[in-house]
């Protein structure tokens, strides 16, 4: 038989107003359906069991629709990965930012390689080479010591300041050392 007006039919149903019973009809259907003539009339019903025929078009009907569900979402995951490394390989390759920065460096914190204290020392040292009587004496020989010491000392702080220095804290310790090699320097001049 042929639905004439099938459209119309679907309209009026969809057009329907729904109802949700309340809380207490629900209550009222579940007892209804524990109530003891009704659980002998379930009872007193026969089994009934299917042939085995119709349990394997069951199976095969669920196994169909389970592998046409699995086809549909691999060709899904495969349609999903093929546009993400689409639109990867479309994608303008970004350089990498490259930050620097420049600073200046304050000539007044940078050392000179050699100090005039030391080649005054030196000077002093070849005329030690010959005249060894001064040089001999003791206290001649502990104030050389002592400006060797501060020698080594300053030798080691221009090492920890290297060759762009930043701190001035250091090259005031570094003018500390220098006035003491000049105060050696000086009392090693008088005495010869």
């Amino acid at each position: 038989m042929k639905d004439i007006n099938k459209e119309k039919l679907n309209k009026a149903l969809t057009g329907l107003n729904t109802y949700e019973p309340g809380e207490c009809i629900w209550l009222q259907i579940n007892d209804g359906l524990n109530e003891l003539p009704l659980q002998d009339a379930i009872r007193k019903l026969s089994d009934y069991e299917p042939d085995d025929l119709i349990w394997t078009l069951i199976e095969k009907e669920s196994v169909a629709g389970k592998k046409k569900q699995a086809v549909i979402w691999y060709a899904a995951a495969t349609v999903l990965l093929a546009s993400f490394f689409g639109l990867w390989l479309l994608l303008p390759a970004q350089s990498p930012d490259i930050a620097f920065s420049q600073q200046e460096i304050d000539s007044r914190l940078q050392t000179t390689g050699n100090l005039a204290t030391d080649e005054q020392f030196n000077t002093l040292k070849t005329y030690c080479e010959t005249e060894t009587l001064v040089c001999n004496r003791r206290d001649f020989r502990q104030l050389t010591h002592d400006y060797e010491a501060l020698r080594f000392a300053a030798r080691e702080l221009q090492q920890a300041i290297g060759n762009y220095n930043t701190e001035p804290d250091l090259m005031r310790q570094l003018s500390v050392l220098e006035q003491e090699k000049a105060d050696i320097l000086n009392k090693m001049a008088k005495m010869i």
